[in-house]
């Protein structure tokens, strides 16, 4: 597995592709519609018009649902614990895992997901060669915030965007504000988002 560590405002950033995935995008594509057709209204997070499902999807019983859920688990803990220098012995959890679909015009507003350690997003389904909408954003793109607000000249640069394609995996800090800009294709943007814990902070805050 080859990552990409990023690294923007001091933080990492880390970007890997799981190829696996798109040779099942339209399989999970299909689940995940069922479900929202199921329940349309979903939950309200930093959704904007769009729709949310539950954060336990890593506990579903659906077959391709469990596939997803071992293919985040192990991609996703080797990046955090790689990140933060521990060893691989080190108890994770991958705590919450739910899907996001955007149809035409659907956003996330700025959001952090603390208190989880480490969080992350993984692309199902989206418009991997989208215009150009303004200063460099694209529809879709994910977009991080600098976390120290100093601004111009000290931090020119207040946020970075990327635009994912089909596999594309962001693992990052909990703590880091992040978006996504709205999404303007008829066919509707799919991807999962998820926390991860670790045991020994879980210990220690636990009653």
């Amino acid at each position: 597995m080859k990552a990409e560590n990023r690294h923007h405002f001091g933080v990492p950033i880390l970007e890997v592709q799981l190829p696996e995935v798109r040779a099942r995008s339209e399989e999970i594509r299909q689940y995940l519609e069922k479900m929202r057709d199921e329940d349309t209204d979903g939950i309200q997070r930093s959704n904007q018009r769009g729709w949310h499902s539950g954060d336990s999807l890593h506990q579903s019983k659906e077959p391709v649902m469990q596939w997803l859920t071992e293919q985040i688990f192990q991609v996703g803990s080797r990046l955090a614990l790689h990140a933060e220098r521990k060893p691989p012995e080190t108890e994770i959890f991958l705590s919450s895992l739910w899907a996001n679909i955007n149809d035409f015009g659907a956003w996330n507003a700025p959001h952090a997901h603390l208190p989880c350690e480490w969080s992350g997003c993984l692309y199902i389904d989206v418009d991997e060669n989208p215009t150009e909408e303004n200063a460099g954003i694209c529809p879709g793109d994910i977009m991080f915030f600098d976390p120290i607000p100093v601004g111009a000249p000290y931090r020119p640069a207040p946020t970075v965007s990327y635009t994912p394609k089909i596999g594309t995996m962001y693992v990052f800090p909990g703590y880091l504000l992040h978006m996504v800009a709205p999404h303007y294709n008829e066919r509707s943007r799919i991807s999962m988002a998820f926390n991860f814990r670790f045991g020994e902070n879980l210990t220690q805050i636990a009653r």
